[in-house]
């Protein structure tokens, strides 16, 4: 009898260990499908940057001078007060690749201190839009500068180039001065 009750003693810790990996199983799967989902709604993707083109007499600034120029960049931009503005305004291009172009060399080093975190700066089409659209769209940006520039124009040649709208430079700050 004894051997009979070491059986079943051994086949309810076998059951018990069976249920246990069980419900382990579950509980991990759930785990990783909420993380799953909770990445898809709340964080945004990370820029891509890495691959940004600059133009040489840009890429060879050391960062106290490329510092400061982008810091005029955005003198100029706050003095257009954007916010103020119609937003029709936003879509005009009136900004030309060479300030864009130093603005990437500020993503592609990720310093963005020179850009105060002042809502007042910004239209209220880019204050209300989320997160994750601000990310997005300033990834189009960048791609558009990728496409666009070409790294053997002179800072003339690009400070000719006049693509850039009000917005996309809006979106640029906006992001630097949030992310």
């Amino acid at each position: 009898m004894s051997a009979f009750l070491i059986g079943i003693i051994t086949v309810i810790i076998v059951i018990a260990i069976l249920l246990l990996l069980i419900l382990i199983n579950i509980s991990s799967q759930n785990k990783s499908s909420n993380k799953s989902s909770n990445t898809n709604i709340s964080a945004p993707k990370n820029l891509v940057v890495e691959n940004i083109m600059l133009p040489k007499k840009i890429s060879q600034m050391d960062d106290y001078s490329l510092t400061k120029a982008a810091k005029q960049v955005f003198e100029s931009f706050k003095a257009l007060d954007y916010a103020s503005k119609s937003p029709s305004k936003l879509d005009k291009i009136e900004w030309h690749t060479w300030q864009v172009s130093l603005l990437m060399a500020m993503f592609k080093q990720n310093k963005f201190l020179f850009v105060s975190n002042d809502d007042s700066l910004f239209h209220d089409l880019i204050l209300n839009s989320n997160k994750n659209l601000i990310v997005q769209s300033t990834q189009k940006i960048i791609d558009k500068y990728n496409n666009h520039i070409n790294l053997n124009k002179s800072r003339d040649e690009l400070s000719q180039d006049i693509i850039w709208s009000s917005r996309e430079v809006s979106i640029l700050f906006y992001y630097m001065s949030k992310y």
